[in-house]
């Protein structure tokens, strides 16, 4: 058997394991900060999604949000899962993140639903919110989820800086709603941990 028709079946393999996908051909723009690399794949601009995932201005940015996705897909999966949904629930998020990239959904000046706060809830008014995908995965495929949480990392600490936040506006999905999201960390009791890192990949270094 040649080397090729090995390779394909190794794909398809992980394909049919339910935590990978093909490769994808990069169809959108995107950029690399700290060398992760950033999609921008945004949400179809339609009357659904302006009514359920696109609702208006994000007057101010006050915190990041994170959260898990609870799933096996991929960034840019989820994307398109989101951009397709048409269940009449006010769902969505600005990123999303796996193993290999950032996807970003929605434009930052536009608020997502995504922090079960509510329509004046500050987690969803004024917090860029980051789904870490592949929370799901198990066996050998976990290794996906844990270099998604570290692009989370390189993410979230972008972010702050870019908005000149503090480490102290990094937030979880739990803290606004009360759920237990992201479920991978806070079932691992791994939030401070995970915070400490984002905060040492900060450039403006502040105490907790």
């Amino acid at each position: 058997m040649g080397r090729f028709h090995i390779f394909l079946l190794a794909i398809m393999a992980l394909i049919m394991s339910g935590c990978a996908s093909a490769p994808e051909k990069e169809q959108y723009p995107y950029t690399y900060i700290g060398g992760l690399k950033i999609v921008y794949a945004y949400l179809d601009d339609n009357q659904y999604n302006r009514r359920y995932k696109l609702p208006a201005p994000m007057n101010k940015i006050k915190t990041v949000t994170i959260h898990n996705t609870a799933g096996y897909i991929s960034a840019m999966e989820e994307r398109d899962r989101v951009n397709n949904l048409r269940n009449n629930v006010s769902l969505s998020f600005h990123y999303a993140v796996d193993e290999n990239k950032a996807v970003q959904l929605v434009p930052l000046n536009i608020h997502t639903w995504h922090a079960g706060d509510g329509a004046k809830g500050e987690g969803n008014l004024y917090s860029i919110s980051i789904e870490i995908c592949r929370s799901l995965c198990t066996g050998e495929k976990e290794k996906l989820y844990r270099q998604a949480e570290e692009n989370a990392v390189i993410l979230a600490a972008h972010l702050l800086d870019a908005h000149n936040l503090p480490i102290s506006a990094l937030r979880k999905h739990q803290d606004w709603s009360g759920k237990n999201c992201p479920h991978k960390i806070l079932d691992e009791n791994r939030w401070e941990e995970f915070k400490s890192k984002v905060a040492k990949k900060m450039r403006k270094k502040d105490a907790f």
